[in-house]
């Protein structure tokens, strides 16, 4: 039995590490959205979202390359993403392939739901390697999203332009290749290092902007256009608040222990929106500018895919988080006739016109300081 799943960021890299550990063999999708995403389109309803089309694209890939057993994580709620495993189950139906599909629940992800779900993969294998593999995937998440945080911190302060994108394309064909917690382990160690030994100016006042929205949109670089590398070779310090490590630990870890903690960002939000739920994360999303307004960033930039419902409620509530927070916020909205160059035209005029703010604030408080002096 040979397992595929679709791409969502970095998962890919815990995934490979739970599967390795138990001894599963797999197929991994190209990195490159572009690879798959025809194979989505082409067989997808016309009005599904970009990430239901990548996703699709991902497994029938995977299948096209030996894969007989499809594992995706599904959800529940307002947002269309929880009907995502039945209908993506059905395609793969009708295009007559004979693979097991199997969807985790990942509004409510437990230790034994987990197991239960992949029962027939783990079938013979050690319970210890599984548990194992679960704990060493769960680690593998936040070093690799530590790791992600610190190339944003080198990219827009390194001396030699190019340094911190260089060492990050290595880890990505490196970790590909690994196999094996250690190995995998070592990879990204290897890579944390190179970043930590890269020069960079210390005191360069770079912009801080945060990056809110869908969660698939904000952090899978094949589907927005790497928006993150593209604002810190502008110069821009870039805060994902939807990172792999955060999903994982609301959605994992935090389920699986005896107290609840408060979501600091679902707190923040309810300050424009009163109520539970609107889907997705689109609570979050409102929550996340609130904070970043108050953490004193320079922007904000919503991500999202064409007809993502949450997200567009969220989008017009942002306009109240910006009157009263005084803090710009840009939305971008992809698809699959999503142009690169005019996305990135639109994030340096967002860029250009942050710096300008920034340089007349800067003026006013000199100006305010003389006059009072």
């Amino acid at each position: 039995m040979k397992i595929t799943f679709p791409h969502m960021g970095n998962m890919y890299v815990p995934i490979k590490v739970l599967l390795d550990t138990v001894g599963i063999e797999y197929v991994v999708p190209p990195l490159n959205a572009k690879e798959t995403m025809e194979l989505g389109v082409a067989n997808s309803p016309e009005f599904a979202c970009l990430p239901f089309k990548t996703i699709l694209g991902d497994l029938i890939y995977g299948i096209r390359n030996g894969a007989d057993f499809i594992l995706f994580g599904g959800g529940k709620g307002q947002c269309r993403f929880g009907y995502y495993g039945d209908l993506l189950s059905k395609i793969v139906e009708n295009l007559n392939y004979d693979v097991k599909f199997v969807c985790l629940d990942t509004t409510n992800m437990t230790v034994k739901g987990i197991l239960e779900k992949i029962s027939p993969l783990t079938e013979g294998k050690s319970a210890f390697d599984i548990i194992k593999g679960i704990l060493y995937a769960t680690r593998t998440v936040f070093l690799v999203d530590n790791l992600n945080r610190l190339a944003g911190y080198t990219r827009c302060r390194e001396v030699n332009k190019g340094d911190t994108d260089r060492i990050i394309s290595e880890f990505q064909k490196k970790v590909q290749k690994a196999h094996g917690y250690r190995n995998i382990i070592h990879v990204i160690k290897s890579a944390r290092k190179q970043l930590s030994d890269i020069p960079v100016d210390r005191k360069k006042k770079t912009l801080k902007v945060a990056i809110v929205g869908e969660i698939y949109a904000a952090s899978h670089p094949g589907i927005n256009f790497e928006i993150e590398k593209k604002l810190g070779n502008m110069g821009v310090e870039v805060h994902n608040f939807l990172g792999i490590s955060k999903w994982i630990l609301n959605h994992f870890i935090i389920n699986n222990l005896p107290v609840k903690i408060k979501d600091k960002l679902l707190a923040a939000g309810r300050e424009f929106i009163n109520t539970d739920d609107i889907g997705g994360h689109g609570i979050q999303t409102i929550g996340a500018s609130v904070i970043s307004a108050k953490r004193k960033y320079d922007g904000v930039i919503q991500i999202y895919p064409f007809t993502c419902m949450p997200e567009i409620i969220a989008q017009n509530v942002l306009i109240e988080v910006q009157r009263k927070y005084k803090i710009p916020v840009m939305t971008l909205i992809v698809d699959e006739m999503t142009g690169e160059e005019g996305y990135k035209t639109r994030l340096e005029a967002f860029v250009d016109m942050l710096e300008m703010r920034r340089r007349k604030t800067v003026l006013f408080a000199k100006s305010a300081y003389d006059i009072n002096y």
